[in-house]
């Protein structure tokens, strides 16, 4: 990192009342903090919209809308993107007219593949499972309703996915892809393909460009996270960073976000960004031995989302704006990637979990407990006092005469930006009377926790 600019963060952050620790271990944008100068490259990047058609006529599928992937090319547009990653999984059975959706929508928002400006705007896509073989998770439905195989390449993707792709999106096909774009290097491998001649690939185009031994990342693009195979092949590489989709999970949950491969190098999931909208929370990972175990309830409460990414690329940094595409709006601070090599590094979880705080709640916060229809209903406030780390889900525990009872609820509409909670994010939860512990007083506390397990103060109340 240079030596210059490093003393211009520190000091700035420090002006905002952030400290900086050895190997400046920010991970999230202070409030009001900007980068001092423009970044040298912007690029947007989703995953896994999964458009669908229905089979017969090729039309779009009841339900499925193209308005969320629509909403993130026009964001895109508005941040003057050079360019667009796409992680794979659009079409979602593998039909030829679910990958032309995509294209119908991409020229709209960049006809000719220009930004307004006039300034190009590459498309930097791979394919997923659900491109290449779609039609098998009905029983090899394609062949079921187009026996005639002529007819069948038609509409299947996969038949001739070197063709489908270059007529519909106007370039070659190639297993794995390396596009320039403004002095960065992006490497991108199809679905299927293996991790040895995406390594070939790299290494072919690191004689040219010196790669390994230049201080700017070079971006590496895939469905499914990439395996072992590749970290040891591409061992040298320590300035590559990874995108890929497949799970869905939201970028909300930290535990979901951020992986290191070997430790070798970071890769960061994609959320999806699909029709039907993904939940994606999954569970806390790094709780308390006592909560471990006990379920997190009220998943379909939480606010369906389509999600997805702005990257921003500096001379010593990636910032990463994590946006959502349905209602619209930020989903938290900008995540700041320092580059180069850090032991351990910012983004570990170790080291989020010391600087993303503690969700609580704010001075005052009432616990509301209704009676009525054979149980309790909690009535838990939304832990907003610290924003900076925002809750995730409550840890409930209720204790009587006898062994207390434990559950667990996600936060209302933690899974949309803030302010977006529905019911001004207070969130319910009904505890059935014959699972109440005996007594006649009850006493509940409610503890708020982030995906990483930080928590913060509880509340409680008497019953």
């Amino acid at each position: 990192m240079n030596v210059s600019r490093l003393g211009f963060l520190k000091g700035a952050l420090s002006a905002l009342g952030v400290g900086v620790g050895g190997g400046w271990r920010v991970f999230a944008a202070p409030p009001g903090w900007k980068p001092p100068k423009n970044p040298n490259i912007v690029f947007g990047v989703v995953s896994d919209t999964h458009l669908a058609a229905a089979a017969l006529s090729g039309k779009p599928r009841k339900g499925w809308i193209h308005t969320y992937f629509r909403n993130a090319l026009s964001y895109f547009r508005d941040q003057n993107v050079d360019a667009v990653v796409h992680c794979g999984d659009m079409a979602h059975r593998g039909m030829i007219s679910e990958l032309q959706f995509h294209a119908n929508v991409w020229k709209r928002v960049f006809p000719d593949n220009r930004a307004p400006d006039g300034h190009v705007v590459e498309k930097l896509f791979v394919n997923g499972n659900h491109d290449t073989d779609g039609f098998k998770y009905s029983d090899n439905w394609a062949k079921k309703i187009f026996p005639d195989p002529v007819e069948r390449a038609k509409h299947v993707l996969a038949d001739d996915m070197a063709g489908n792709w270059e007529r519909i999106w106007g370039e070659p096909f190639h297993d794995v892809w390396h596009k320039e774009v403004k002095g960065y290097h992006f490497f991108g491998r199809h679905h299927g393909i293996s991790e040895a001649k995406f390594a070939r690939l790299v290494k072919e185009v690191d004689k040219k460009a010196g790669l390994a031994k230049s201080k700017r990342p070079f971006f590496m693009l895939s469905h499914k996270r990439p395996g072992n195979a590749l970290v040891k092949l591409l061992a040298p590489f320590r300035n590559g960073v990874g995108f890929f989709g497949h799970w869905h999970a939201s970028c909300v949950n930290w535990n979901n976000m951020y992986f290191f491969t070997g430790a070798t190098f970071p890769h960061i999931e994609v959320p999806s960004c699909e029709p039907r909208g993904s939940g994606g929370l999954g569970a806390i990972a790094r709780l308390p031995p006592a909560m471990a175990g006990v379920p997190i309830e009220g998943v379909e409460d939480v606010g369906k989302t389509r999600q997805g990414y702005v990257v921003r690329v500096y001379d010593d940094m990636l910032v990463i704006s994590r946006r959502e595409f349905g209602v619209g709006g930020s989903l938290g601070p900008d995540w700041i990637m320092p580059l180069g090599r850090y032991k351990p590094h910012p983004l570990s979880f170790g080291e989020l979990a010391k600087r993303i705080g503690e969700p609580q709640f704010r001075d005052g916060a009432k616990l509301g407990v209704e009676k009525g229809g054979d149980g309790i209903t909690l009535s838990i406030p939304l832990a907003d006092a610290n924003p900076e780390s925002r809750v995730y889900a409550y840890d409930v525990k209720i204790a009587g005469a006898d062994e207390p009872v434990s559950r667990r609820v996600f936060a209302v509409g933690c899974n949309l930006p803030a302010g977006r909670e529905p019911n001004g994010g207070v969130t319910k939860m009904f505890v059935p009377a014959v699972t109440l512990p005996c007594g006649d007083l009850l006493a509940v506390s409610v503890t708020p926790y982030s995906s990483l397990g930080t928590n913060g103060r509880p509340i409680s109340a008497l019953i």
